[in-house]
């Protein structure tokens, strides 16, 4: 067993966060760009990690 493995984690897609933030997904792909965020592809969608959405989405809010 390998436990320095990350464990996967339920991703956010950029239709998620458009609606869920209310950003257009241009906007979502220049964020998850320029910050890094982790991501994965399942079944041909895309899939961001919810850590990094929230941690510069909602520090953009404030």
């Amino acid at each position: 067993m390998n436990l320095d493995r990350e464990v996967p984690v339920a991703g956010l897609t950029a239709d998620d966060i458009a609606t869920i933030w209310r950003i257009p997904k241009g906007t979502i792909y220049r964020y998850a760009h320029k910050h890094g965020w982790r991501r994965y592809t399942d079944s041909g969608r895309t899939y961001y990690h919810p850590n990094d959405v929230t941690t510069v989405l909602d520090d953009l809010a404030q």
